[in-house]
């Protein structure tokens, strides 16, 4: 089975992007997370990236269901 990549921009499938988030978060609530002060601004820049990565799969994917079957709000 072949991975689908998120586009030019992105070579990380939404599943590596979704778990990198899920670890900065856990790592970010976690007790004694004031000790990640010194990786805040990496952990933040590295959440948006994958955040922006796992939006962008889920935009393409809304947008092929539309060609395949219409938009949801179609209907209403």
């Amino acid at each position: 089975m072949t991975q689908t990549t998120l586009g030019p921009a992105s070579t990380q499938t939404y599943a590596a992007a979704y778990q990198r988030l899920t670890e900065i978060a856990t790592r970010l609530r976690a007790p004694g997370s004031a000790a990640t002060i010194d990786t805040l601004a990496a952990d933040v820049r590295a959440a948006r990236d994958a955040y922006q990565a796992c939006k962008d799969r889920l935009d393409a994917i809304r947008r092929e269901i539309d060609q395949e079957i219409g938009p949801a709000d179609a209907d209403a």
